[in-house]
């Protein structure tokens, strides 16, 4: 039935005609069942701004983007074809006979920003469907004169008609987006409760979504809708990319988008959660510390059973507190209504001045300068249990996840994605099965201390084993330095981080009986760090520009390229990222994956989020995403966006991107106001 009564709008759309031009302000048509206007601003850097004002009869209404069941949304041809981009006020919905359409039935101002070089005339003819007791199709030349200024008080006007369209930030937050067989469930969180609320939504290509199922209870509203395809047949909802919709709450209304993930049950988050930080151990991020725990290894080589599985037990308490730390800060952003991401406190410059020192004192932990101690008075039992060193293993292990975070690895995403939307209980649930994952091999040493008498008797190799740690330790080090360049200038950091590893290097050298291995070692600290600040320091975009034409990321850019009919790979990258370097160097660096995406055809954009980013926060949530680095590509076939795991491939990219420029159709891209 609803695909006849589109099959009916086709026809009229074909048959009706009633016209009248609109130079300005315009007369009502005969005919015509509405009231048109248009006002025009002065064209600057090739753009003009456009008001349309439709006025409906009584009785009558006009449509939205997405007109539900009944209509189609107002249409502007231009000629020549210049790129429009609709904001759209918020409708109401009208439910009858079983049909439920959206749009509006009283006066209704459209901004319009129109990308154009034409600084004298703009034609066009403007489509707009109307219904009462019958529909009809209404035809409006558009003759527009550019060169007689703007029209009187169209700043005014332009205001209060932005006004009336739905913003993108507010009290509204989506906290969940789930999927059942062919049902679909938001549920959406407002401070202010609910008063009369309603939900509209976009629906994706090839996709109808009915209208919603409200329920409200508090401050959560819960909406439910049915996903069929154009021939009314149910779909797997858990199919669907990012879901884009208008809440109305009263007089307020917000414009929100959000990532849909498959219903699970918590029992398989945590088989995630625990898998997710079982293999955070192996990212770059980490291994430093993994160096940590051989060294101790090697010191426990004969120590009892007794000690051993006490050091070891102590580095898992370690990781796990820090977990939950972890987990209550997130809960007090999420309570203050801030968005959260994996990697969040790396923002933070005096985060990162922490970790510099705390690496540099593990430097001379490791090369056996220094013992690291818990304060007594704070853990007296843990720092006195099992000797001396339980205290440093307890640090060992919270300094491992705190400096794991920037890394997101295969299953953490999952994890972390459900947690962040999860009432608090599940959050600090499924953040305590992430720290029981990552501490898992320290556990499993706990319970067969014997492990550590596998290791070959002391000797020699200790020695050079130990500086190859102490190097990484260092290099560790001297990254989190160059992360402070940006944010306080090369000369202070450069001053500050001589003086603490020339220092390191002295102490190293005072304690080494023989001044010619002295000098080998300091001359090979020196090259290791000036090596490894050259490749993970944060390079100027110049130099970035000169492999890839990287553009900064935004939701208008990427809607602009696509309207276009060109394929887009995003990229959400940091400074602090070490994942986001692996990701450059042994992918998208490589000359062959620089050749294909240098094409005319493929349009890169990249979001820096070294620093707090609202824009970007939105990008993330609305793909799912926890963290980063974060990847997706886009294209005619692919217009939802195929969102790429965390660490590249770069024949899966290729492929990807093959198959998101392999179709094309004209009505591939919806406005994202």
């Amino acid at each position: 039935m609803k695909t006849l009564l589109r099959g009916l709008w086709l026809l009229l759309f074909s048959l009706s005609a009633a016209s009248a031009a609109i130079p300005g302000w315009s007369l009502k048509p005969e005919n015509s069942h509405a009231q048109v206007h248009v006002y025009n601003d002065v064209p600057a850097e090739g753009k003009v701004r456009l008001l349309l004002d439709v006025i409906p009869n009584e009785g009558w209404k006009t449509y939205w983007r997405t007109p539900g069941d009944g209509g189609f949304r107002p249409v502007i041809e231009w000629d020549p074809q210049v790129k429009t981009q609709w904001r759209w006020p918020r409708p109401i919905r009208f439910d009858s006979a079983g049909f439920s359409s959206v749009g509006y039935n009283q006066r209704v101002v459209f901004p319009l920003e129109i990308t154009t070089s034409e600084t004298q005339q703009l034609h066009g003819k403007l489509t707009l469907s109307l219904c009462s007791n019958l529909c009809v199709v209404n035809t409006f030349p558009l003759d527009i004169d550019l060169s007689a200024g703007a029209s009187p008080d169209f700043a005014d006007a332009w205001e209060n008609a932005m006004a009336a369209v739905p913003p993108e930030s507010g009290n509204m937050t989506v906290s969940s987006v789930t999927t059942d067989g062919d049902m679909l469930t938001v549920k959406v969180t407002s401070a202010d409760g609910w008063l009369q609320p309603d939900v509209f939504t976009d629906n994706p290509t090839g996709t109808n979504l009915s209208p919603p199922q409200i329920e409200f209870a508090g401050d959560t509203l819960t909406a439910r809708f049915s996903v069929s395809d154009d021939e009314g047949k149910p779909l797997d909802a858990s199919r669907l990319q990012p879901l884009s919709l208008v809440v109305s709450n009263g007089a307020q209304s917000q414009q929100l988008t959000a990532g849909i993930r498959v219903s699970t049950t918590l029992w398989q988050i945590m088989a995630v959660a625990l898998a997710g930080g079982l293999i955070l151990n192996l990212m770059p991020c980490v291994l430093p510390v993994l160096g940590i725990k051989l060294a101790s290894l090697m010191t426990l080589a004969q120590s009892s059973r007794r000690e051993t599985r006490l050091r070891f037990l102590a580095t898992a308490a370690g990781i796990i507190f820090s977990f939950l730390v972890l987990a209550a800060v997130i809960t007090g952003l999420r309570l203050s209504g801030a968005w959260i991401g994996w990697g969040f406190q790396f923002q933070s410059p005096w985060f990162i001045a922490t970790m510099v020192v705390v690496t540099w004192l593990f430097c001379f932990s490791l090369a056996g300068l220094i013992e690291l101690r818990l304060p007594s008075g704070l853990t007296t039992r843990l720092a006195t249990a099992g000797g001396n060193g339980i205290g440093g293993s307890f640090l060992e292990g919270a300094f491992a996840t705190l400096l794991a975070t920037p890394c997101t690895a295969p299953f953490l995403g999952t994890a972390l994605t459900f947690a962040l939307a999860a009432p608090l209980h599940q959050l600090w649930l499924i953040f305590f099965v992430l720290g029981l994952g990552m501490s898992l091999p320290w556990l499993v040493i706990s319970m067969v201390p014997g492990v550590a008498r596998w290791l070959p008797r002391p000797g020699p190799w200790m020695g050079k084993l130990r500086l190859v740690l102490v190097l990484l330790m260092l290099g560790s080090c001297l990254w989190l330095m160059s992360l402070l360049v940006k944010e306080w200038g090369a000369r202070y950091v450069l001053i500050g981080g001589g003086i603490m590893v020339a220092f390191f290097l002295y102490r190293c050298a005072v304690s080494m009986p023989q001044h010619k291995e002295n000098l080998r070692t300091l001359v090979f600290g020196v090259l290791f760090g000036a090596g490894l600040y050259a490749f993970l320091a944060p390079h100027p975009q110049t130099e970035k520009s000169s492999l890839l034409n990287w553009q900064p990321l935004s939701q208008t850019a990427l809607n602009e390229a696509l309207e276009a009919k060109k394929s887009v790979l995003v990229d959400i990258t940091a400074d602090w990222c070490l994942n986001c370097r692996v990701n450059e160097v042994l992918v998208l660096h490589r000359p062959e994956v620089v050749a294909a995406l240098n094409r005319d055809d493929i349009v890169l954009l990249q979001g820096n989020w070294s620093k707090p980013s609202a824009e970007i926060e939105q990008f993330l949530s609305r793909y799912g995403a926890s963290g980063i680095p974060f990847n997706a590509i886009f294209g005619p076939s692919t217009p939802q966006g195929h969102v790429l795991p965390s660490l590249l491939s770069k024949d899966e990219l290729l492929s990807v991107l093959a198959k998101a420029n392999s179709a094309s159709s004209p009505d591939f891209i919806k406005e994202k106001e």
